[in-house]
C-alpha cells in the first residue's frame, strides 16, 4: 500500500481550505490586505477600528497589527466593517 503524502497534513488547516477553494491565504487568515494607489489613496482590508483620526495621520487597528498612515489632508473615504478607504496625500505607513 502506498504511502499518504504527509506533508499535506504539516499545513495549517486554513491554508489547506484556501488551497482547496483556489482563494488567496489572507483571505482565511488574520492578517490585512492593503492596496496603495500612487501616494493618494490606501484601501485596507480587515479594518477593525480608527484608533486615531487627524487631517496628518490615521491609525487603524486590523487585529494583528496597527496601521499608521501619514501625510497631508487625509480622510477616511469610506469605512464599513472589513474595509476602510483613505485619501489624501500619504507620506508614510507604518506597522506596530
Amino acid at each position: 500500500m502506498a504511502g499518504k503524502d504527509i506533508r499535506q497534513y504539516n499545513a495549517p488547516f486554513s491554508h489547506r481550505i484556501c488551497e482547496k477553494l483556489e482563494i488567496p491565504d489572507d483571505v482565511c487568515s488574520n492578517c490585512s490586505h492593503i492596496e496603495i494607489v500612487s501616494n493618494c489613496c490606501a484601501m485596507v482590508d480587515g479594518c477593525r477600528g480608527v484608533l486615531e483620526y487627524g487631517e496628518d495621520i490615521i491609525r487603524l487597528n486590523t487585529g494583528r497589527n496597527n496601521i499608521s498612515i501619514s501625510g497631508n489632508g487625509l480622510t477616511i473615504k469610506s469605512l464599513d466593517c472589513q474595509q476602510a478607504i483613505i485619501e489624501g496625500i500619504i507620506v508614510a505607513i507604518e506597522f506596530s
